[in-house]
């Protein structure tokens, strides 16, 4: 009896220590503090931008999950938003210089020449995990409210894709790389009919435009210098990406 006691104290000191030496290594690795997605972001998420605008200034995060737990990845870079800051989805009007605000995902578009992409522009891919379109001679963004090409990518020559439509080709270095935020995309969106709010078009995630060295604001979109911009792109994967804009 004697010896079972003592084995059965050996053992419990032994799981004691085990357990002791395990704690901080084996629990599972909580959020670093702030690197949690905002609310109402849908939990199959893996990669979110947060976009916290303050005028046309912003600080722009990435969080990713590791599969763990959330991380994050790159935090306050700085950003540009539209010159009149954020304004909520259903509240904003195309061309009235705020971007957005919401919950989006990365937006899919069919090019005229049949590409399916999410990321596109004039310079080379960086290394995206979707579908890239490199920017062709007549890709036109129609901008246009009240129209069919309202927020779709047509076929048009320079000389007819007119402000506020966006000739891509003429914005090497704006739309050197880009992507698109899911904001009034798709065949439900509105502005594409007669008499229908024209809520949102172009709004795509590029690079800084400089106005004497200065990062000027956008007119819709969100962007960023290109380091940091390549440094999200090539993080986000379609389906698992998402952009709060606030």
């Amino acid at each position: 009896m004697t010896v079972r006691l003592r084995s059965v104290g050996i053992g419990m000191t032994i799981a004691v220590a085990v357990m002791q030496s395990c704690a901080p290594a084996c629990a599972p690795v909580p959020p670093a503090a702030g690197c949690t997605p905002p609310a109402g972001v849908p939990g199959t998420a893996r990669q979110v931008v947060v976009v916290t605008a303050s005028g046309s200034a912003a600080d722009v995060d990435l969080l990713v999950h590791d599969g763990t737990a959330w991380q994050c990845a790159a935090m306050d870079m700085p950003g540009r938003v539209g010159a009149n800051g954020v304004r909520e989805l259903s509240a904003r009007r195309s061309g009235d210089g705020t971007t957005p605000g919401g919950i989006f995902g990365l937006g899919t578009m069919t090019a005229p020449n049949g590409d399916v992409f999410q990321f596109f522009g004039n310079a080379g891919n960086p290394g995206v995990h979707g579908g890239w379109h490199q920017v062709q001679p007549n890709d036109c963004w129609g901008a246009t409210p009240n129209t069919a090409d309202y927020n779709v990518l047509v076929s048009r020559s320079d000389a007819t894709c007119n402000p506020p439509d966006e000739y891509l080709p003429d914005l090497p270095t704006t739309y050197s790389q880009a992507a698109l935020i899911d904001a009034n995309m798709g065949p439900s969106r509105s502005g594409d009919e007669p008499g229908e709010p024209a809520l949102a078009a172009a709004i795509f995630l590029h690079r800084h435009t400089y106005r004497n060295g200065v990062a000027a604001p956008t007119s819709g979109c969100v962007s960023l210098n290109a380091e940091n911009l390549a440094k999200v792109l090539t993080r986000l994967v379609p389906g698992e990406a998402w952009f709060v804009i606030r």
